[in-house]
């Protein structure tokens, strides 16, 4: 989901300082931190900012134990609950369906994010709420799993987009004319702007079974899932995003891992050159859970060694508010491309030949010279 200044118009003309505290709280209470819960918000605005960060349902277990403070969200939260229930238990089904065509193809692949991950890390399917399928394909495989998604009656979406989506973002969308999830069908895990991981065969080679609908489903495996988590936390932040969300799955990724996994994580990170990816992400986790979670995430050297705690925790939670001073892409691609200068050129010049493109086809598009049904020069 790409955000513009109309979603934050509900949160905007408030400091939501009180709702940030208070939302903190609350996400430090579905880990099991003891964590009081500050009675004095404004409910809507807690309510808006939870769901713009995508854990409105981390609020409370269920809207009865809401505090009589927040009661008034109560409906709110309830209607959440069981559209995302709808949604979740459609996607689960595709998620399925996918695996064995995937499966039935003989095409290496893996799932990752959506209601699977949410069972792993939370026990459940229906925590935060999602309308795709993310699967991880190789690059070769793309063409051959693209057909296989057509031959079941997947459509590709954005055609007239779909150069770039592939070139650029490494995915490509397929839905069904009835409707229904999207399957995010990936080659990449990282947009342009931030580092990629080098080699993606390893989330391939890495995967693990979990068991669905009397199957299984490969599912990256766990340290490869932090990884995942740290990459949409660094892509939330260089598009001034908010993203409790990701925050979340990275915290309860890393709580997951073995003691041998944990030890391995740091090596993996550095394979695939997302040292810093993880390093930025893993300190956000703690600046947003700083005197609640009774252990610290961080791995590595922090970054931005002059983002404070509180106004990292502000920009990855709070983006819109107008009193931040974000640094500038580039400094923050420099930081994440370790300080080298060769590393950071090559992504800068991803990251502008992806805007390049994508401006050159709007413009195809606006004159006319591209038809927006099928894609194709007119």
């Amino acid at each position: 989901m790409t955000f513009t200044a109309a979603h934050f118009a509900a949160v905007r003309g408030h400091d939501c300082l009180s709702e940030a505290e208070a939302l903190r709280a609350a996400l430090a209470r579905a880990f099991g931190d003891a964590a009081p819960l500050p009675g004095q918000v404004l409910p809507q605005v807690l309510f808006d900012m939870a769901r713009l960060n995508k854990v409105g349902l981390f609020l409370a277990p269920r809207p009865a134990d809401l505090p009589p403070a927040w009661a008034a969200i109560a409906p709110q939260i309830e209607s959440m609950r069981l559209h995302t229930a709808a949604r979740n238990g459609h996607s689960l089904r595709v998620s399925g369906e996918v695996a064995r065509l995937m499966q039935a193809a003989g095409i290496a692949h893996v799932q990752f994010k959506g209601p699977l991950q949410q069972i792993a890390l939370y026990g459940g399917p229906c925590w935060k709420p999602t309308g795709d399928v993310d699967l991880l394909v190789a690059e070769a495989d793309l063409p051959r799993a693209g057909a296989v998604l057509r031959e079941a009656g997947f459509v590709p979406q954005e055609a007239e987009l779909a150069d770039w989506w592939t070139k650029h973002l490494g995915e490509q969308h397929y839905r069904r004319p009835t409707g229904g999830p999207v399957v995010d069908l990936h080659h990449r895990l990282q947009q342009p702007g931030a580092p990629r991981p080098r080699r993606t065969a390893d989330f391939l080679a890495r995967a693990t079974l979990m068991p669905h609908e009397g199957g299984t489903v490969p599912m990256i495996s766990g340290p490869d899932r932090c990884l995942v988590a740290a990459i949409g936390v660094v892509k939330a932040f260089v598009a001034h995003e908010p993203c409790a969300g990701h925050l979340c799955d990275l915290r309860a990724s890393l709580d997951h891992l073995s003691a041998a996994e944990a030890a391995m994580l740091p090596g993996l990170a550095a394979e695939q050159g997302l040292s810093e990816t993880l390093a930025l992400a893993s300190w956000g986790v703690d600046a947003l859970f700083d005197g609640l979670a009774p252990r610290r995430h961080a791995t590595g050297a922090h970054p931005l060694t002059d983002l404070s705690p509180a106004i990292l925790r502000r920009m990855l939670i709070a983006p819109w508010d107008p009193a931040l001073d974000w640094p500038r892409r580039s400094r923050i691609l420099w930081a994440l491309s370790g300080r080298q200068p060769a590393r950071y050129l090559r992504e800068e010049l991803a990251a502008k030949s992806s805007e390049i493109h994508r401006i050159w086809l709007k413009g195809l598009i606006r004159s006319g010279l591209l038809s927006r049904r099928e894609g194709t020069a007119a």
